[in-house]
């Protein structure tokens, strides 16, 4: 009925539920009991989680598919979506919690796990930069034609994205990271991405990855609107994410 929250603890949606029915005890133990029948029943709900396209493919499905076993008649709801439109969702109450790769961390809400991101090259197996044990210095691809992102998608980052990644001269671009990795494994041409997306594209076959020389970082968050907006339900799928994030690669 209850989470911790700093040095004390924090009444959760079953616990405020039976507060609730508590004050109102004297209108009669029917609606008592119902209560109680709700918070027992409570993991059977249903939980609505929003992750964006890379952890559909990874992450999440193991965190979904664990908690079904152990709860089969729970419901849960996954929804796709870039970053900007998850936290959207979470703020106006459509999903219990989500999981995004953002610039800045959302201040907004309250972020249940975070973890850093540093990004690294995807290119092509036979590219000439493909080297063994080689890194890549950004430099060297500002005369190459490399997949870029949208600048829409620079405009929240850092001055370091933006001065690296503004390559005027290249043809291709995109906004969401398994987009430019698609691109980039479909024409041969490299593209700067996050380790989890990188993971996918390399699965696929004819692509590998380099450590960038340059450190380029985004963070990956588990958020909620607030630790006490979260059913019992909804926090166990939460740390089941959250314990696939950690878990060693």
């Amino acid at each position: 009925l209850f989470v911790r929250n700093g040095r004390g603890i924090t009444p959760t949606v079953e616990g405020r539920r039976f507060g609730d029915a508590v004050e109102n005890l004297f209108t009669g133990t029917d609606r008592l009991k119902e209560t109680a029948q709700a918070i027992r029943t409570s993991a059977d709900g249903e939980v609505l989680i929003g992750v964006t396209p890379v952890l559909v493919y990874q992450i999440t499905p193991e965190a979904i598919g664990a908690t079904h076993q152990n709860k089969p008649r729970l419901k849960i709801s996954l929804r796709v979506n870039h970053s900007a439109g998850l936290i959207d969702s979470v703020t106006m109450g459509q999903l219990d919690f989500a999981v995004v790769n953002v610039h800045h961390r959302p201040e907004s809400l309250t972020v249940f796990y975070e973890q850093e991101l540093r990004y690294v090259c995807l290119l092509p197996e036979d590219h000439a930069l493909a080297q063994p044990n080689s890194t890549i210095d950004l430099n060297q691809l500002q005369q190459t034609d490399c997949i870029a992102y949208d600048s829409s998608r620079l405009h929240g980052a850092d001055e370091n994205w933006q001065k690296i990644l503004s390559w005027p001269t290249v043809s291709l671009s995109a906004y969401s990271n398994i987009a430019v990795a698609s691109l980039a494994r479909t024409t041969g041409k490299p593209a700067i991405v996050d380790p989890y997306t990188a993971r996918t594209m390399v699965a696929l076959g004819g692509v590998t990855t380099r450590p960038l020389k340059q450190k380029l970082v985004s963070t990956l968050c588990v958020i909620t609107r607030g630790a006490d907006t979260l059913s019992l339900a909804a926090r166990a799928l939460a740390e089941a994410v959250v314990a696939e994030l950690k878990s060693p690669e």
